[in-house]
C-alpha cells in the first residue's frame, strides 16, 4: 500500500496545549501555513499555503482514498487540521499514527526524544520551537513590531525559509522513525482500537456551559470574600502574595522557611501563636484550593457545539497501553458524596451561591462535588454508565490459575471471606458477624483495600509528588533515609476518609505517636491519636527495634522549679518529652525531626534536672525566636510545662469537664473492627485525657498557651486530639481513587502528607499482613512470618506467578530466547527489546533490556530503560516479579475494556467517554438497557477463556458516581 507522510505548520490564536486541537482549529485565524509531505521514500516536498500555492490534485485525491495509507507524528492533529482546513472527513481506519507505535514500544512519545533514543541519522531541527513561536502563535505587540499581534513570512523572510526547512525534516525524522520500527509492527486489530478511540475523541462529551461558567463565577466570589477577611485582618494590600503573608507571619514570631504549601499547613496552624494568625493560615489553606482547575479547563476546550473533544490519549501509559487523560482530565475527577445533586447542580447553575453555600456547605467542596456533572448527555438521551467489578482480581487469578478465587468469583462473589476461609481452614459459612471467626474477614483481605487517595503528596528525593505520579525512578524518604521502591499500585475507586492531613482508606497502615507499632488508620481517628511526622526529608527521625525514639536529647527542659516534673509528660509522644519512673528521657525528635545532631536534641539525662540549650543546628532559632513558643501536648493527668511551678503527681490541670476527656472504649470503632485497641490503661488508672497543648518557650520559660476551654482549641481538638463519635467518621467518608507504593525499602515506609506511614507490599511479605489488620489484632510482629506462609499455602498460584514472570523475563534476556508462562502469555527478547505477549495478541516492550545485580535483594534483576513519567526523562529503570506480574494484570485487564468499547460501538452504542473500567454511553432515550450494556461487557473473551468477567451499569441525566 502506498503511504503518504504528512506533517503540518498551523496558526491559530488559540493556545494549542492549553485548549487541545479541536478548540485550535475552531479559531476564525486558523489555517494551515505549510504541508509537508513524501509518498514512499520520494523526497519531500513543502507547499507554502501562505504564498498561495495548491496542495497538488493527487495529494487532495489522496487524503480521502482508503487504498493509500496516511501517516504523521500525533496524526490526531494532521487528521483535524486537514479536515477543518480543506472540509474534507479524514477516516481514521486510513490513518497510522507514528508517535502510537513509539509509544507502544515504550518509546518517549515526541518525535525529538524517539530519534534521540534510537540515534537515528537524521534529528529533528532545534529551531523548531522559536520558529513556531515566531509563525504559529500571537506574538505581543509592541512599538518595534509597529503593534501587530501576528507575524507574516514577509516580517522575516530568512526565518520563514528556515520554517519551511523545518517542516521538511520533521517528514524526513518521522519517516526515518517509522523504517526502524517497521520490524516492531503494531497489531492490526490495536489500529482499529486506534481508530475507534479517533472517534471516540472526535465526537467527545456535551458539557454544560452554564454550569462551568456560575462555577468559575462562584469560586471567584468566593475568593474575594476571602482575600477581603484576609486583607482586615494583616492589612497588606495582598495577601496572598507569598512574599508579604511570610513578613507578616514572621512579624507575628511564626517563620516559614519551609513555604506555606498544602503539606506544612497543619504544622503552621499547630505553631500559630494566636487565632488571628491561625485564621490567617486557614484563609491561606482555603484560597490555595484548586477547586475550579477542571472547570477552567472545561471553559478553555468546549466547542461551539458545547462539546469536549480529544479527552483521551490512546496509549498514554506506554507501559500497560493504558488510555491517559488529556485537558479536563476525565481519569482524575473527584468524587461526588452529595445526596441531592440535581439541587446542588441547579442551585449553581441559577448563580445563587449563598443558598448553595447554606444548603451544602463551604464553595470549594460543592464545586468539587459537582464536576463530574458538568458532562450531560446529547439531547433526547441519557448516560449509561457501567463498569467492571474487581477486575484487576479476577485476571490475577484468571492468569495465575488460582482455581478456588475463580469459583468465589463465578459463584457468590464474597472474596475477602473465601481468602479468610482459605487461609485459616475454616468453613465459609462461620465467617459472618456474631461468630468468631468474623475477625478473620478483615485478614482475608490480602491488601487489596489499604491505600493513599490519589493527589496525596509522598515525599521524594526530588520533591512533592502525587502519589498516582511517582514512578520507579524516584527515591522515597522512610524517616530515616531515601529508599527505592517498585513502583506503585492502582487499587481503584475505595472508600476514603480525611483525618489529620491524611486521606486514606480505613485500614492503611500508619505510624502514630505513643505506639511501639503501626496501627491502623482507622485506630488512630478514632482514638484521636497524631499521627507520626516524618520530617522533611534532610534528617532522620531514629526508631528503634521497638519503633520508638531512642536517640539521646541534646537539650533539655529547665525552669526554675519545673524540671523535676518532666517525667510526668505522656509516653512516646512525637512532640512531647518521655521518662517514666526510672527511665531516662530519651528524646523530643517530633517537632520536625530527631537526629543525632537535630533541632531539639541532646545527651541523655536523668530525672531530675536538665538543662533547655541551643542545638548545634540553626533550624529551631529561626523558627522558635527567644520568648517565642513551641507547642507540646502533655497527656496523662499532666498539666502544662509551668512558668515556676512543680505539677503534683497525679493533678489534673484545665477546666475542662470530666465528660470532656477522652472515653474508654471497648468493642469495635466508629470505622471499623478496633477491638480491644483502647482499652484502659492498667498502668493509668485515670485512664487518657483530652490531650492539652502547652507552650514551651525558646528561653526557658514556660506558659500556658490555650485555656483548656478555647473554642477553637476545642473544635481543633475534634479533629485531632479526641475521640470520634460514629456520626462524625461517617460523614467524614467519601469514594476516592486509590493507589500504594510497592515495597518501600527496607522498612516498608513512606512519607505521604508529612505523615510516615507503611506501605502495603506486594509479594505476601509480613507488611501485606500489617495490612490486613494482624497487628491490630493483637498479633506480635514475629509471628507475621506463620501468617505469611498461611497466605501463600492459601494462593500457591498466585505466588507461583511472581517468580515465574521473573524468571521467564530474566531467563529470556540472559538466554536471548523465548520463555512461556500460560494463557499466550510468554517473554519473548528480540535484539534491543524484550517483549511481553499477552493472550490479546499484542506485547508490552521493556528497551535496552540487561540484567544486573540487584544489591537489595542479593541476585541478579531486570533493567531497562524507559521515560520517566514525571522527569520526563529517558532513564534507566529496575523491576521485579510483582512489577511484572502487575504490567501483565493492568495490560489485560485494559485489553478487557478494549474489547468491551469495541463490541458496544459494534452493537450501536455511542461511546462519549471511558474512565479506567468504566464506560460512559451517550444513548437516546428509549434505546438501549442496562441488561444489554452489562452482557455485553460480561460476554466471554474468545483469547481469554474461563476469565469470569461482571459488570454492574446505572442511567443519569449528567455524569456522576453511583
Amino acid at each position: 500500500m502506498t503511504v503518504l507522510q504528512i506533517d503540518l505548520e498551523t496558526y491559530s490564536s488559540v493556545d494549542l496545549k492549553k485548549c487541545g486541537v479541536y478548540r485550535y482549529v475552531e479559531a476564525p485565524d486558523f489555517e494551515i501555513l505549510l504541508f509537508g509531505y513524501a509518498y514512499d521514500d520520494d523526497p519531500v516536498t513543502v507547499v507554502d499555503l501562505t504564498a498561495f500555492e495548491d496542495l497538488p490534485e493527487r495529494v487532495l485525491r489522496d487524503l480521502t482514498d482508503p487504498t493509500v495509507m496516511k501517516t504523521a507524528f500525533n496524526a490526531n492533529f494532521e487528521r483535524t487540521a486537514i479536515a477543518r482546513h480543506f472540509g474534507i472527513e479524514c477516516d481514521p481506519l486510513q490513518w497510522r499514527c507514528t508517535a502510537v507505535h513509539t509509544l507502544a514500544l515504550g518509546l518517549p512519545g515526541y518525535l525529538e526524544g524517539v530519534a534521540e533514543v534510537l540515534k537515528l541519522p537524521v534529528k529533528k531541527d532545534g529551531r523548531g520551537k522559536a520558529l513556531i513561536k515566531y509563525f504559529s502563535e500571537p506574538c505581543k505587540p509592541t512599538k518595534a513590531n509597529g503593534g501587530r499581534t501576528r507575524n507574516y513570512p514577509h516580517h522575516d523572510p530568512e526565518k520563514w525559509q528556515q520554517y519551511i526547512e523545518y517542516n521538511r525534516q520533521d517528514v524526513v525524522v518521522e519517516r526515518e522513525v517509522r523504517r526502524k520500527l517497521a520490524r516492531f509492527p503494531v497489531p492490526a486489530h490495536e489500529w482499529k482500537l486506534w481508530a475507534l478511540d479517533q472517534r471516540i475523541n472526535d465526537r467527545g462529551v456535551r458539557l454544560d456551559p452554564e454550569l462551568v461558567r456560575q462555577a468559575i463565577a462562584c469560586d471567584e466570589q468566593y475568593e474575594a470574600r476571602l482575600i477581603e477577611e484576609a486583607k482586615e485582618l494583616t492589612g497588606l494590600d495582598n495577601p496572598n502574595s507569598l512574599t508579604q503573608l511570610k513578613e507578616w507571619l514572621a512579624d507575628r514570631g511564626l517563620e516559614t522557611p519551609d513555604g506555606l504549601s498544602k503539606e506544612f499547613m497543619p504544622a503552621l496552624l499547630d505553631a500559630a501563636p494566636d487565632d488571628e494568625t491561625r485564621r490567617v493560615l486557614e484563609l491561606r489553606q482555603e484560597m490555595s484550593k484548586t477547586s475550579v482547575d477542571k472547570y477552567n479547563a472545561m471553559q478553555r476546550s468546549i466547542c461551539a457545539d458545547d462539546r469536549a473533544r480529544g479527552l483521551l490519549q490512546f496509549c498514554g501509559a506506554n507501559r500497560t497501553w493504558r488510555w491517559a487523560g488529556r485537558l479536563i482530565q476525565v481519569q482524575n475527577l473527584p468524587q461526588n458524596k452529595i445526596e441531592d445533586l440535581a439541587l446542588a447542580r441547579e442551585t449553581l447553575r441559577s448563580g445563587d451561591f449563598d443558598l448553595l453555600e447554606m444548603l451544602f456547605g463551604a464553595p470549594p467542596f460543592v464545586l468539587s462535588q459537582l464536576i463530574r456533572t458538568a458532562f450531560i448527555p446529547s439531547p433526547g438521551c441519557r448516560f449509561i454508565v457501567s463498569d467492571f467489578s474487581a477486575i484487576e482480581a479476577r485476571v490475577i487469578a484468571w492468569l495465575a490459575d488460582e482455581h478456588w478465587v475463580l469459583d468465589v468469583f463465578r459463584g457468590h462473589g464474597k472474596i475477602y471471606e473465601a481468602t479468610a476461609a482459605q487461609m485459616f481452614k475454616v468453613p465459609l459459612e462461620t465467617i459472618v458477624k456474631g461468630h468468631s471467626n468474623y475477625e478473620l474477614r478483615a485478614k482475608g483481605k490480602v491488601a487489596t483495600l489499604a491505600c493513599i487517595a490519589e493527589g496525596q503528596m509522598v515525599l521524594t528525593h526530588v520533591g512533592l509528588v502525587p502519589i498516582e505520579k511517582v514512578t520507579i525512578g524516584h527515591l522515597l524518604w522512610d524517616g530515616e533515609e531515601w529508599v527505592p521502591h517498585d513502583g506503585v499500585i492502582d487499587r481503584g475507586e475505595k472508600e476514603v476518609f480525611d483525618y489529620d492531613g491524611l486521606t486514606a482508606t480505613a485500614d492503611h497502615i500508619v505510624w502514630i505517636e505513643g505506639e511501639s507499632r503501626p496501627v491502623r488508620f482507622d485506630y488512630a481517628a478514632a482514638s484521636g491519636a497524631r499521627l507520626l511526622q516524618s520530617g522533611d526529608g534532610r534528617d532522620p527521625i531514629r526508631v528503634g527495634s521497638d519503633h520508638q525514639f531512642r536517640e539521646a536529647l541534646e537539650a533539655w527542659v529547665e525552669g526554675p522549679n519545673g524540671a523535676d516534673a518532666v517525667h510526668l509528660l505522656r509516653d512516646g509522644a512525637m512532640d512531647s518529652l518521655l521518662q517514666l519512673e526510672a527511665r531516662e528521657v530519651t528524646g523530643v525528635p517530633g517537632v520536625f525531626t530527631a537526629s543525632e545532631d537535630s533541632d531539639l536534641a541532646g545527651s541523655s539525662a536523668d530525672r531530675s534536672k536538665a538543662t533547655l540549650r541551643e542545638s548545634e543546628r540553626s533550624a529551631v532559632p529561626q523558627l522558635r525566636r527567644p520568648g517565642d513558643t513551641v507547642q507540646l501536648p502533655v497527656g496523662i493527668g499532666s498539666g502544662p510545662v509551668g512558668d515556676r511551678q512543680s505539677w503534683p503527681s497525679g493533678a489534673s490541670y484545665g477546666d475542662r469537664s470530666r465528660e470532656q476527656r477522652r472515653p474508654l472504649r471497648a468493642g469495635e470503632s466508629p470505622l471499623g473492627d478496633t477491638e480491644g485497641a483502647m482499652r484502659e490503661s492498667e498502668n493509668h488508672g485515670t485512664g487518657r485525657m483530652e490531650s492539652r497543648r502547652v507552650a514551651l518557650c525558646a528561653d526557658g520559660s514556660g506558659a500556658e498557651a490555650r485555656s483548656g476551654n478555647d473554642t477553637r482549641a476545642n473544635h481543633r481538638g475534634s479533629e485531632v486530639g479526641g475521640v470520634r463519635t460514629t456520626e462524625e467518621l461517617a460523614g467524614n467518608r467519601r469514594k476516592a481513587r486509590v493507589y500504594d507504593i510497592l515495597n518501600a525499602g527496607p522498612r516498608n515506609r513512606f512519607t505521604v502528607s508529612g505523615r510516615l506511614v507503611h506501605n502495603c507490599g506486594y509479594q505476601g511479605g509480613p507488611n501485606a499482613l500489617i495490612a490486613m489488620g494482624a497487628l491490630k489484632s493483637g498479633i506480635p510482629e514475629d509471628e507475621l512470618p506463620a501468617l505469611v506462609k498461611q497466605w501463600r499455602e492459601a494462593n500457591p498460584n498466585i505466588v507461583k506467578l511472581w517468580y515465574a514472570a521473573e524468571d521467564a523475563a530474566v531467563t529470556a534476556v540472559r538466554e536471548k530466547t523465548t520463555v512461556k508462562l500460560a494463557h499466550g502469555v510468554q517473554y519473548r527478547y528480540a535484539p534491543g527489546v524484550l517483549f511481553a505477549d499477552l493472550p490479546s495478541g499484542r506485547s508490552l516492550a521493556y528497551v535496552n533490556p540487561r540484567i544486573k545485580p540487584d544489591p537489595k535483594f542479593g541476585k541478579d534483576g531486570l533493567v531497562f530503560d524507559g521515560m520517566d513519567q514525571v522527569k520526563k526523562k529517558w532513564m534507566s529503570h529496575r523491576t521485579y516479579g510483582g512489577r511484572l506480574v502487575e504490567n501483565l494484570v493492568q495490560a489485560i485487564a485494559r485489553d478487557c475494556l478494549a474489547e468491551s468499547l469495541t463490541r458496544l460501538d459494534e452493537e450501536g452504542y455511542k461511546i462519549a467517554m471511558h474512565v479506567h473500567d468504566e464506560v460512559v454511553l451517550d444513548v437516546p432515550i428509549g434505546a438501549g438497557s442496562l441488561e444489554h450494556v452489562t452482557a455485553v461487557m460480561g460476554r466471554q473473551i474468545d483469547w481469554a477463556p474461563g476469565l469470569p468477567l461482571s459488570a454492574a451499569a446505572f442511567e443519569c441525566d449528567f455524569y456522576q458516581k453511583d
